[in-house]
């Protein structure tokens, strides 16, 4: 069998087991998270533009709206401010995509708790999977949550539908060859566009869906064919160093081995700070001196950030000039720090950007690639005014269950007043979200 099919195959089965405790609790804490993230992104500026381009569609308006409308409305909005989750062994961020897609179903399909969740850890077993078999030599030019995305999209689509084999195969495929999402839209000028790759993968995964439903064929091979998904998007070379393309045998065990048996949604990571997740060790690294020394600031000549080369490229940005930019700006992380702020609260305040006692830290934060440094690893070295220095290296801290709900449960009395805790029921159960409005 192809790759499409042998997924398809786990698709069906998935549907037909039982989901084990561990991983449908994890499922409904992803599904939490998200909405959490989409409900803060609904206020935004590009919530606006969002609600305003999908006025006619009944986004804006509370009447019914199709279901490629909400995908696309959710994955964008759940995208905006950069909490919403992301995976560890990729750093795509699959509940933008996958949730937003099977959410978006249950609006004209009826749907059981069970089989909601079952979705999202399959979407998100399919995504994730297929980010890893794409390697750098695909992230280097690709947004892989928008264009891995759509495939899990398609697969947590097929699965809300009830589609077959034959027919989960093609969606697969239609999403495949709909994928994209330039990383040169990650600009000065058009970093907007991020926000928008997931909420296209997830509407472009629900389309193939239901195309497939209706007998549009895609191609067998649209993973793994000369001319498919990873022959096209992921060619090694100098953009991607010594990375090999996994060919035959190993290609299969990196997409089909152990399905169902271990699942990447266990690996998930749920976001503390409000920042692309390469800020987050030198967020941990300052954070831990500023502790370590009782505060103390204001003797600090020079903070140093080493991290792995592709990491700091994405987050250098010592000067930024909107939020957008903030969010890929490890030294405004670490300003925000140093003037005493709390760099994870959401939004992150507008204001904050020209705040003269943040600004003052910009010139001193230095973010340097560093091929020694391994990915996930950031070491940070402050420099005192006297030549002594403190240095550091620490992990990320992912948010516990408990925080994980606290902040959907706050989001909702925030944003949802006197309805929000029936959505907090309706997740915590997770019964039939067709309805949930």
């Amino acid at each position: 069998m192809t790759i499409a099919q042998e997924i398809a195959t786990f698709c069906r089965r998935s549907e037909a087991m039982p989901l084990a405790t561990e991983i449908g609790a994890r499922a409904r804490l992803c599904l939490a998270d998200h909405l959490h993230a989409a409900m803060h992104g609904v206020r935004s500026e590009t919530g606006g533009l969002m609600t305003r381009y999908l006025g006619s569609s009944g986004i804006a308006s509370g009447k019914e709206a199709s279901a490629e409308a909400t995908a696309l409305f959710l994955g964008t909005t759940a995208a905006v401010h950069e909490i919403d989750d992301v995976h560890q062994d990729t750093s795509m961020h699959p509940g933008a995509v996958v949730i937003a897609a099977a959410l978006a179903l249950t609006t004209e399909e009826p749907v059981t708790g069970r089989r909601l969740l079952t979705a999202l850890t399959v979407g998100y077993e399919v995504a994730i999977r297929l980010s890893i078999a794409a390697g750098h030599r695909h992230y280097h030019f690709f947004h892989a949550t928008a264009t891995c995305g759509a495939l899990g999209a398609a697969a947590a689509a097929a699965i809300i539908l009830g589609l077959d084999e034959e027919r989960t195969a093609h969606a697969l495929a239609i999403a495949a060859t709909s994928a994209s999402g330039l990383w040169e839209d990650i600009n000065d000028t058009a970093v907007g566009i991020k926000h928008l790759h997931p909420g296209f993968a997830a509407e472009r995964g629900v389309r193939a869906a239901k195309l497939a439903r209706l007998g549009l064929r895609g191609a067998a091979r649209s993973i793994e064919g000369e001319k498919g998904f990873l022959a096209a998007l992921a060619q090694p070379g100098a953009h991607a160093p010594g990375e090999v393309a996994p060919t035959g045998e190993a290609l299969r065990e990196i997409l089909l081995g152990g399905l169902g048996a271990r699942w990447a949604i266990l690996r998930n990571i749920f976001k503390r700070y409000p920042f692309c997740l390469g800020c987050f060790e030198p967020l941990e690294g300052i954070r831990h001196i500023v502790a370590e020394t009782a505060g103390r600031v204001d003797d600090i000549a020079a903070v140093r950030v080493e991290m792995c080369p592709p990491t700091a490229s994405l987050v250098e940005q010592a000067n930024p000039r909107d939020q957008f930019q903030a969010k890929f700006s490890a030294p405004f992380a670490l300003a925000l720090v140093l003037a005493g702020y709390d760099p994870e609260r959401v939004p992150l305040p507008a204001e904050w950007l020209i705040e003269p006692t943040v600004r003052r830290w910009y010139p001193l934060v230095q973010v340097v690639g560093s091929a020694s440094i391994p990915r996930r690893r950031a070491v940070v070295t402050v420099t005192r005014r006297d030549g002594s220095r403190n240095r550091t290296d620490r992990p990320f801290r992912n948010l516990d269950e408990a925080q994980v709900w606290a902040r959907f449960a706050a989001a909702c009395r925030q944003y949802l007043g006197a309805r929000g805790p029936l959505l907090e029921e309706r997740v915590a159960r997770c019964a039939a979200l067709s309805d949930a409005g």
